[in-house]
């Protein structure tokens, strides 16, 4: 049992604390209304404001896809868009895209969680948005670009690298159990035939054939417009407007002020920017102090803020997150043997030829 004095003394600690923390987040929250760059850094944070009076007020989305487009870019993206998606505030969301492309997968996957986007999508073009970037910019209702912008390269390539030669030279062969008659064409150590070239050049040609397709679809344009600025061309931002690759000219500022205006009905709408990592209060005086104590502790809040976990992770549980991290989990793949004959392998710890 707690004495009644005591336990007064408890509520009123409580107390303080609650309005100290409010008194905290309306700061924050009047401070990253002042620009759109604080109001990035805070959210970046974590900083969501939850007790703030203006939780329920209209939002205005920001997802930036940044660098290259690559399986973990496209999980973290795909994340954010669904969140954003489920939160009933949300009414318009900026695609910010500064990107020159990447995976042709991680590309489609981003583009077909975008098709199931059941909200107004502005997409807001920064230094470059070729390629896997202009791709995932199909499903927006509108596109804006600044006159520098690096856009366009509607093309695909693909590369195979044949060291199958190189290999034989140095005495290293291969041995491999594949699923079919092409699953290892692919791998270094098998020879580039005549069959993979024309096998490569037909897949290459039916994405470059489906991203012209997607492109005039959304862009409105005819197959035949679609080729003239196609072909892997990079046009700046003022040419693609000529052209009917983009809407409007602007930076990130018109794109949230043209969402603002045509799809929310407040004048005061809040900005929120994505993808965020998590993060609490209580960790600013760690992170402001400086470094873990330990490996473990950084390797810990290293995983809490890419993988934006919101539980601390168990020190017994870094090794096998980072095994789930990296393990390769296709069933259907080829398995590899490399055999080398003892001479040869001498030879090259010795130096040899």
């Amino acid at each position: 049992e707690v004495p009644l004095v005591i336990y007064k003394k408890m509520l009123n600690k409580k107390a303080k604390l609650e309005s100290r923390r409010k008194r905290f987040n309306n700061t924050l929250q009047k401070l990253s209304e002042t620009s759109t760059a604080t109001s990035m850094i805070l959210s970046s944070l974590g900083f969501e404001f939850d007790d703030a009076p203006s939780s329920k007020r209209e939002k205005v989305a920001v997802v930036t896809v940044d660098g290259n487009i690559n399986s973990a870019l496209s999980y973290e993206i795909i994340r954010s868009l669904r969140q954003i998606n489920a939160d009933k505030h949300v009414k318009c969301m900026v695609l910010r895209v500064n990107s020159g492309g990447g995976s042709v997968v991680s590309s489609e996957a981003i583009l077909e969680e975008m098709k199931l986007f059941n909200k107004p999508v502005i997409c807001s073009m920064s230094n470059a948005a070729a390629s896997g970037g202009y791709y995932i910019a199909m499903n927006s209702d509108k596109i804006f670009a600044q006159p520098t912008t690096l856009t366009g390269s509607i093309g695909v390539f693909g590369v195979k690298l044949d060291a199958s030669k190189w290999a034989k030279s140095y005495g290293v062969r291969s041995d491999y159990y594949p699923h079919g008659s092409h699953a290892a064409a692919m791998h270094p150590l098998t020879p580039l035939t005549t069959g993979t070239k024309e096998n490569i050049a037909r897949i290459v040609l039916d994405y470059y054939d489906y991203f012209k397709s997607i492109v005039a679809s959304r862009r409105f344009l005819s197959d035949e417009e679609v080729e003239e600025v196609a072909q892997g061309r990079v046009w700046t931002g003022e040419q693609a407007k000529e052209v009917g690759l983009v809407d409007a000219l602007g930076g990130l500022d018109r794109a949230i002020s043209y969402a603002k205006s045509a799809h929310t009905n407040s004048d005061e709408v809040e900005i929120e920017h994505w993808p965020r990592s998590s993060f609490r209060l209580e960790d600013l005086p760690k992170l402001l102090s400086g470094q873990p104590s330990s490996q473990v502790d950084s390797a810990q809040a290293l995983l809490a803020v890419t993988m934006g976990l919101e539980d601390n992770v168990k020190s017994g549980s870094v090794e096998q997150l980072l095994k789930n991290l990296t393990e390769l989990k296709f069933a259907e793949k080829p398995h590899f043997m490399l055999t080398i004959d003892e001479k040869t392998a001498m030879d090259l710890i010795m130096g040899g030829e």
